[in-house]
């Protein structure tokens, strides 16, 4: 069991702001990316609380860049932490903010990762470009 929070900089701003995505691979071997998208429904593997409005299960592949620059790894964790990261990311449907999607000051994509973590009850700074990040959820 593994996950990992990657992030990458945004098209056109990417020198001010960056787009945070969770990436999971379960105890089956199974690899999957997570993320709040801007456009909802847009795609990616679904099912029930996989992908639902803004936030979708891989819609795009796990090391793939937004569009910015290259993806960069900023957090690995296994054991009961990626655990307990995967519990949520699973219920990632009871995430407050599925059906609104605002660039700044939030909800986005960086206020879905602060909302896991914090259901998880997982520590982890997310650099100060990780605008939406403090929106509260």
């Amino acid at each position: 069991m593994l996950v990992q929070l990657r992030y990458a900089p945004l098209p056109l701003i990417g020198m001010v702001a960056v787009h945070y995505w969770f990436v999971a691979v379960d105890d089956a071997g199974a690899c999957h990316r997570w993320e709040v998208w801007q456009t909802p429904d847009a795609g990616g593997k679904g099912g029930r609380c996989l992908s639902f409005g803004h936030v979708h299960r891989d819609l795009k592949p796990p090391e793939e860049d937004v569009g910015g620059g290259p993806a960069r790894l900023a957090a690995e964790w296994r054991g009961e932490q990626a655990a307990a990261i995967l519990t949520v990311l699973g219920r990632a449907c009871g995430y407050p903010h599925c059906r609104r999607y605002r660039y700044w000051p939030g909800p986005n994509s960086n206020t879905f990762v602060s909302w896991v973590l914090r259901e998880a009850g997982v520590t982890q700074p997310l650099v100060w470009k990780a605008f939406g990040k403090r929106y509260p959820a």
